[in-house]
């Protein structure tokens, strides 16, 4: 894929590639960020008609920022107009750290506040401040402005910020600043995750002859690679990278945190739009509903325990309500636990992930913008907002300690668990770093695997232990003739969302423990025999007796139940076990036999056989010497047995 392909400046230019961070502006409108950026990076990344007319950034604009020994930044110059601070919220989504503009003339402006705030909010905590157009300010207004910047940063992330006064039109100060900034991307580690599903939130598409449909975005998680096979989301359309740029360079693989353009096959540029996100295939599970972290500012107004937003994620944006979890309002200045539930298209959305709320009436100081926070659960149960144990474990998800809350997203499974894909699904944790996790609280005793995919709590197992072990000591109880349950009865006694695997692992541990036997499928608690009380054991002393003398011509087991006064079901337990005893044979038809009269049938048949070779029908009638009731049920069984297998009008010896 060739140069061709780029139409954002930040993906054109040449050199090393850098330390894959990304840089983005923010400020007030008309405060020079975009001259700021051209003047670093000597590109204009004002690149609609309309925005050269009127002098403003309306869109996101990109450029790359050479700060020596190989190292670049990526950065993106975001609009500043207050009617655009959603697409600020996009820019911003991505960054890992700002470059706030102030202009000195002016200081300190509404758009600023809003900026600062919504940068506090999204956890941005490394950035400078570049004081523009200090060549036309006098002095003492640009003293002032700088105080007033540090003042609007002193209680925010940025508290400390350098404050770097810059002209962009004489390059006074821009050397400084770039020097600044090296520093900064020494000692910044990035912001946007470095691990899990590759997620690209795409900001622009478009279409370049000889390439098709292209999408541009931040590249956060894992790295793209050309050839692979890719989802978007929420649409759930599939399609296959063709080719990859970044900084206009052609690459066969994009490492996260960088600027890049995916050329998708597959796929019209019709069929994607900004705010969609491209993931790695079954990599997300886009949601409706999450758990959040929130910081509702000191300038929101207080609000009651549901409130309609504006809910921006990354280049998303959505309708939502927001709901209070253990408070009954929103208070300014407050933090707090909040349920999102989004209206229209699910969000594509993990553990971490910052975002803001933003009202539909502007506020002193902050503009439209309410709060904001973080991610802590993408599918959360079906709980009541007031559940205790539902504000318990948000606060062990806002500890974001991945084992902890790993274990509590096991445990909160309860008797269904969970699956390894579905845990990976929920946290944008993958291979070893799962597998960890795993490992080290199965070494604990906390989590089982079931079936080598389902993990499960251990205490949820030992309960399925004692249900199943409680559940043979009643049969034995009941039916003490018995030898036990079949295993597909048994784990029939457990709850219908206990998956196999699960019930499969508490039987296995069951007998492990010599708690319980199986025979031939059949389950028994360890050293139960039959019992037999006097009734019982004189009905099949009869049975027994009566079959013995009837040979080759047994009764049905209604007749026989009838002639010793006992139920059909009864006599049918009473038979089974002296089958199991092997006092009785049962052969095709419900017919019951004697041991010896099989035994001496059988006899006879094979020495027939050896001396024939075959037998037909007439002569096996013959030979058995009964009804056709008994006999055809007597020549089915052998062949069963494997003594005799049919071939045409004979049978000829198995």
């Amino acid at each position: 894929m060739s140069g061709g392909m780029s139409s954002d400046p930040a993906e054109t230019g040449d050199g090393a590639p850098g330390a894959g961070l990304v840089l983005g502006t923010a400020g007030h409108i008309d405060h020079g960020k975009t001259a700021l950026v051209r003047a670093l990076t000597g590109i204009d990344t004002d690149r609609l008609p309309e925005e050269k007319a009127r002098g403003i950034t309306i869109d996101l604009g990109f450029a790359a920022l050479e700060l020596g020994d190989g190292r670049r930044l990526s950065v993106v110059d975001v609009p500043g107009h207050e009617r655009l601070v959603r697409t600020m919220v996009s820019g911003a989504s991505g960054i890992d750290l700002v470059l706030l503009v102030i202009a000195a003339d002016e200081g300190v402006m509404p758009q600023t506040r809003e900026h600062v705030a919504i940068c506090d909010l999204l956890g941005i905590e490394r950035g400078v401040v570049a004081l523009t157009k200090s060549d036309i300010a006098d002095e003492d207004v640009a003293e002032l402005a700088a105080e007033e910047a540090r003042e609007l940063l002193e209680d925010t992330s940025l508290a400390g910020a350098t404050v770097v006064p810059v002209s962009s039109l004489t390059g006074d100060g821009i050397d400084t600043l770039r020097d600044e900034l090296s520093k900064l991307v020494a000692g910044t580690r990035a912001r946007t995750p470095r691990g899990g599903p590759p997620r690209l939130g795409i900001d622009r598409v478009f279409a370049v002859r000889g390439f098709g449909t292209v999408a541009t975005g931040t590249l956060v998680g894992d790295e793209l690679r050309v050839g692979d096979t890719v989802e978007v989301h929420p649409t759930e359309l599939r399609a296959r990278i063709r080719g990859l740029q970044t900084h206009g360079e052609a690459a066969d693989r994009v490492a996260p945190g960088a600027r890049c353009a995916v050329n998708l096959q597959g796929i019209e540029v019709a069929d994607l739009s900004r705010g969609e996100v491209i993931s790695s295939a079954d990599g997300l599970a886009p949601t409706r509903t999450v758990d959040v972290e929130l910081w509702w500012l000191p300038s929101s107004p207080e609000s009651e325990d549901i409130v309609s937003v504006e809910f921006l994620v990354g280049t998303a944006e959505r309708r939502a309500r927001l709901a209070t979890i253990g408070a009954s309002h929103f208070v300014p200045g407050s933090r707090g636990f909040a349920r999102i539930h989004v209206d229209g298209d699910p969000v594509p959305l993990l553990p971490g992930d910052r975002f803001i709320v933003r009202g539909f009436a502007r506020t002193e100081g902050a503009g439209g913008t309410l709060g904001g926070g973080v991610v802590l659960d993408v599918a959360p149960p079906h709980r009541r907002r007031s559940d205790p144990e539902l504000l318990r474990e948000l606060e062990i998800f806002a500890q974001h300690d991945e084992r902890s809350s790993l274990r509590e997203r096991v445990l909160r499974a309860g008797l269904g668990g969970v699956t390894r894909e579905g845990l990976e699904r929920e946290t944008g944790l993958r291979g070893g770093d799962l597998s960890e996790h795993l490992d080290a609280l199965s070494a604990e005793g906390v989590v089982i695997a079931a079936g080598g995919q389902r993990w499960i709590g251990s205490a949820v197992v030992s309960r399925l232990e004692e249900r199943l072990a409680e559940t043979l000591d009643a049969f034995h109880a009941s039916e003490p003739l018995r030898p036990g349950m079949s295993r597909s009865a048994l784990r029939g006694v457990l709850p219908d969302n206990v998956e196999r695997e699960t019930a499969e692992l508490a039987l296995s541990r069951l007998e492990a423990s010599g708690r319980i036997e199986f025979s031939h499928d059949v389950a028994r608690r360890a050293g139960f025999s039959p019992t037999l009380d006097d009734e019982t054991r004189a009905f099949v002393e009869r049975i027994a007796t009566e079959a013995d003398e009837a040979g080759l011509e047994p009764p049905s087991p209604r007749d026989w139940a009838e002639q010793l006064g006992v139920s059909l079901e009864r006599l049918r337990d009473l038979l089974a076990h002296l089958e199991r005893e092997d006092v009785l044979v049962r052969a095709p038809g419900d017919l019951w036999f004697h041991r010896d009269a099989i035994a001496s049938l059988r006899q006879k048949l094979v020495d027939h056989l050896e001396a024939h070779g075959e037998i037909d029908t007439q002569s096996y009638k013959a030979l058995i010497g009964t009804s056709r009731r008994t006999a055809m049920p007597l020549m089915e069984l052998f062949d069963e047995l494997h003594v005799t297998r049919r071939r045409g009008d004979v049978r000829i010896a198995r």
